[in-house]
């Protein structure tokens, strides 16, 4: 499969979670990230926020001795700006939620949990296509990765390009709802 077939493929598996079960994974994948060693040691933490049925971990940020990060998407350019309970989100162009006037943190990120469509087990990872978080990344290597995943977006294959990132550590929820 062609990474955009991968694509395609992943959303409709996501897509036709219901809603109930679905936020039980959210709430699953924000519990598996506060018991990882790297989330405990980390001090600044850069998220996502959920789009297209990912998984919702932004209640994560009520643990209230770390500094949370969203990703503000400028140009081909990403930067991590502060995000808290009281934070004013503004819907990009690619209709994600920001918080555009808050710092940036970017050198300060120690963690980032990256959003994905599909992962092996060796790190490689689709995303949506646009290349923000790999770019990033290679901007920064001594910020940490992390996903947290359903089951089924773990596959064997994935075409990987120059220019991927690999993801250090992945976390897997073990879903109910579908074949295998």
């Amino acid at each position: 499969m062609t990474k955009s077939e991968i694509r395609q493929y992943m959303l409709e598996k996501r897509y036709s979670i219901p809603q109930a079960i679905h936020d039980k994974y959210s709430n699953e994948a924000v519990k598996r990230i506060q018991s990882h060693p790297l989330y405990q040691q980390s001090k600044v933490i850069g998220l996502y926020h959920p789009i297209k049925q990912e998984l919702n971990i932004v209640p994560i940020t009520n643990d209230a001795d770390k500094v949370f990060l969203l990703p503000v998407v400028e140009g081909d350019e990403m930067h991590f700006h502060v995000y808290d309970q009281d934070a004013t989100l503004t819907k990009s162009h690619l209709n994600i939620l920001e918080p555009k006037d808050n710092p940036i943190l970017d050198e300060s990120l120690e963690l980032l949990i990256v959003p994905a469509l599909a992962v092996n087990h060796q790190g490689d990872r689709v995303g949506y296509g646009k290349g923000y978080f790999d770019r990033f990344l290679k901007q920064h290597p001594h910020i940490h990765t992390l996903t947290v995943v359903l089951d089924f977006q773990v596959i064997e294959y994935i075409p990987v390009e120059s220019t991927d990132q690999l993801i250090q550590h992945l976390l897997i929820i073990k879903g109910e709802h579908h074949d295998h």
